[in-house]
This record gives C-alpha cells, sequence and structure tokens, in this order.
C-alpha cells in the first residue's frame, strides 16, 4: 500500500539533516511510502502561538503550508487526506524567549498532537536535538551529563559538540544501531526498569509520559528520533536494535526523579 509521511522538524540544519538520514536509512526505499520533510524553522513554542491564535481549529497542513517558508512549495497538491501520517520532532529548550515559562504550552501540545493520523504525533528532545549525538557506545551514559539543569541548559548545544567526535560525523546504520541501543538503556534507567522489554516499554513509554519524568530542575538527556523509530516498527525491531544487557556508566549519577 502506497503511503506518504510527513515529518516536521525544528530547524533547518541539524534537525533536518538528521531527519533526512533517518528517513533515507530507515524508511525511503524499503516500502511503497513517500516522505516529505519539512523544517519549521521555529520552535515549538512560536508553533503553539501559532495555534492559539486560531483557537487550535484549523487544518494544521494548512498552518504549515501558510506559516513556514518554502513549506507551500514543498506541499504543492499535498491535502490532509493525502498525508496518511504526521510526525513533528522539535526541542524541549525552555530558554527561548517565546517559552514563557508555562509547562502548560508543551502539556498542551503533546495532548493535541498524540496521534499521527489525526493531528500529528509529537516527539520531543531533552533539551535539545544534539541529545541525538550526544551518547557513549554501549553504555548507559552519556558524552556530557545524564542531567543538564535547566539555568544550564542554554549552553547544551555548544558542550553537547565539545570534543564530542561524533558530533560531526555522518550517521550510517552502524552509528544509529549504536543511537538505539543506548536509547533502550537510558529509557529503562528513566523509567526505573532495567529488565523492560517490548510490551513493557509499550505500556510505559509515551511522549508524555517521558515529559511527565522530565518536569524537573534537572533534564535527563533523550533523543526524540530513537523514541519514534521503536514506537514506529515495533517489538521486532525492538528486539533487533535495544540492549540485550543493562550496562551503566561505572558511577551512574542517575537521580530520583
Amino acid at each position: 500500500m502506497n503511503k506518504t509521511i510527513l515529518f516536521i522538524v525544528e530547524g533547518e540544519d541539524k534537525d533536518y539533516r538528521f531527519v533526512n538520514n533517518m528517513t533515507n536509512l530507515f524508511l525511503k526505499g524499503k516500502y511503497k511510502t513517500e516522505i516529505i520533510n519539512i523544517p519549521a524553522k521555529q520552535n515549538i513554542y512560536m508553533l503553539y502561538q501559532i495555534l492559539k491564535n486560531d483557537d487550535f481549529e484549523s487544518d494544521f497542513l494548512e498552518i504549515i503550508r501558510d506559516n513556514i517558508k518554502g513549506a507551500k512549495e514543498i506541499l504543492d497538491g499535498v491535502t490532509r487526506q493525502s498525508v496518511d501520517e504526521i510526525y513533528l520532532f522539535f526541542d524541549y529548550d525552555v530558554h527561548q524567549d517565546n517559552y514563557h515559562n508555562d509547562d502548560n504550552i508543551l502539556l498542551k501540545l503533546l495532548e493535541t498532537f498524540d496521534n499521527e493520523t489525526e493531528n500529528g504525533k509529537l516527539f520531543i528532545s531533552y533539551p535539545m536535538v544534539e541529545a541525538l549525538y550526544d551518547y557513549v557506545d554501549d553504555q548507559c551514559e552519556v558524552f556530557t551529563d545524564c542531567f543538564v539543569d535547566l539555568v544550564e541548559s542554554r549552553n547544551y548545544k555548544r558542550i553537547s559538540g565539545l570534543n564530542n567526535p561524533k558530533a560531526n560525523i555522518h550517521f550510517e546504520y552502524a552509528e544509529w544501531k549504536s543511537i538505539l541501543n543506548v536509547y533502550s538503556l537510558r529509557i529503562r534507567c528513566l523509567f526505573r526498569n532495567i529488565k523492560m522489554d517490548f510490551n513493557e516499554y509499550r505500556n510505559m513509554v509515551n511522549p508524555l509520559s517521558i515529559y511527565d519524568r522530565e518536569k524537573e530542575n534537572e533534564v535527563f538527556v533523550l533523543s526524540a528520533f530513537p523514541e519514534f523509530l521503536f514506537d514506529y516498527f515495533g517489538v521486532d525491531f525492538w528486539n533487533s536494535h535495544a540492549a540485550k544487557v543493562n550496562k551503566k556508566m561505572d558511577e551512574c549519577s542517575i537521580k530520583q526523579l
């Protein structure tokens, strides 16, 4: 069956590069799927304001078409009815000027965008998209620190790339396999379940439940892209890519959330 999937990411640099890389490796050429990737060129809180001004009533695809530069050309001839699934990838990044120090903004968006076949499904990177390459192979730890203080998270973009050998490489399948492996270790750590299988993962882990555990003075570093892949491909993908053995750093810094 032919399928059209729309991916909307926050930025036109790393975000757009990562989603293109991911969809090329895991989706394109393997299924009868048309992939449309669009950089929003604005953060999630700007998008929230547009939706709020419209009372969350308009066709979301039309809001994208009318408010994102270049989207009209990309979406020429595309209607909401012709798009089977919509996925959104944005940063938590609470230091944006339009965040207004209001967690309800993101909560409302996660509740609104909770179904890819309707309004779309939203995935959040904590604290930013750079979390994708902030990892250590086969370990639960990350390159920087498991937690980023919210006050200091504005510096995460710089810190996560500083002397990080993974920051500037092109990810092939081997790198993505390691990313997925590390994500499965970290999500088990976050949810306090070191023996989590896919059924438990499916029951316990979703964008809202992750957000609920992230609402502290510190953010647990976690990328949205592996979250999407495990959610999308299901049990066989989990069994092939999730860690079989729970490996942690020697002195784990995980704290009670």
